[in-house]
């Protein structure tokens, strides 16, 4: 027995000295100065459809800008995706929302996505957190105030730049942002060996279900997606966390999450992580009173899309009761100013 109990000292020894010295200590980096100037909101659109265009971006994954005045409007809205998803995510909400205030609206479509799986196992998080501050600075030049609205990780990459640039953000909506996997297994990329191991019992592309050909959601996320890609989002998110951005938030936040119970709830993103997320923004150095997170009950992890079911009433008036706090602007004037203006 003396001896057993050796060996199995001996192995746990190796086994925490094995675990410890494989798991990635050093935070991923990033380091960005402030984009170079952008005199003109058509050029730097137009510059991105033509950088879209020469990979081949898919139909309908490409930016798009939703114009009703030339220059300014009011409230501005700018729209970032998730992970391995398109615009296609939050369209169905952001276009009646913008309907709503006629306001002008851009949708990123981050690096690496919308194009081919190859360029999304290739893509780091920085060239995510990059295009995002240069599609935030050029958004200054479509409205007066503008609200960033994130699904999944575009909610974490939203709420990093709410807490980088307050000054440019009126507002954040965000939609099951993306603090945390759901599946703690994921987890297993924090270690040097992880995405070998990964490689090696699931293969490295993981597989969708058969295609139904009249799915047409299957053209705007990657359906099929390298294992190892998934290492990407480990490292936004432990940047984030790194760097304590939640302290740093100081603009409103609208947040949205699906719970209805423990068996039916959020299984992509971490809804634990999200409202522990929300708690720290409630404690952050100059928190805002209008902080407010709605629970949905009829939903899935994307919330926004119309290939998606959720309530979709309760967060597009949400989403508009918060605009019209947060800017000061009733969505009724701005449409009296509309009436008033085609006469």
């Amino acid at each position: 027995m003396r001896i057993l109990g050796k060996w199995l000292s001996a192995l746990v020894l190796v086994g925490t000295s094995f675990f410890t010295t494989t798991y990635l200590l050093d935070e991923p980096e990033y380091n960005s100065s402030s984009p170079a100037p952008i005199s003109s909101f058509k050029s730097f659109y137009e510059e991105k459809l033509a950088l879209s265009a020469s990979l081949k971006a898919r139909p309908e994954n490409e930016e798009r800008y939703v114009e009703f005045k030339e220059g300014k409007t009011p409230i501005a809205f700018l729209y970032i995706h998730g992970f391995g998803a398109s615009r296609k995510e939050g369209e169905d909400i952001m276009d009646r929302l913008a309907t709503t205030f006629q306001a002008n609206t851009y949708y990123l479509r981050l690096p690496g996505h919308g194009t081919a799986v190859e360029d999304h196992l290739r893509t780091p998080f920085q060239e995510y957190l990059k295009a995002a501050e240069e599609a935030l600075f050029a958004s200054q030049l479509i409205g007066d105030k503008v609200i960033l609205v994130g699904t999944s990780m575009g909610g974490l990459i939203s709420t990093y730049l709410a807490s980088k640039h307050p000054e440019l953000v009126s507002g954040v909506i965000l939609a099951s942002p993306f603090y945390d996997f759901a599946d703690p297994s994921s987890n297993l990329y924090h270690f040097t060996w992880g995405a070998t191991f990964v490689d090696l019992v699931m293969g490295k592309i993981r597989k969708s279900k058969e295609q139904d050909p009249n799915d047409e959601s299957y053209k705007f996320w990657y359906r099929d997606q390298y294992y190892a890609s998934i290492k990407n989002l480990m490292n936004i998110k432990r940047y984030f966390l790194a760097e304590d951005r939640f302290s740093k938030v100081e603009d409103p936040v609208l947040m949205f999450y699906y719970y209805k119970s423990e068996e039916e709830q959020d299984r992509s993103a971490s809804v634990p992580a999200m409202l522990s997320g929300f708690e720290k923004l409630k404690k952050a150095e100059k928190p805002s009173p209008l902080l407010k997170a709605v629970q949905v009950e009829n939903g899935a992890h994307v919330l926004m899309s119309k290939y998606s079911p959720s309530d979709k009433e309760l967060i597009l008036k949400e989403s508009i009761e918060f605009t019209e706090k947060v800017t000061g602007i009733p969505s009724s004037t701005v449409k009296r100013l509309k009436i008033a203006q085609s006469k």
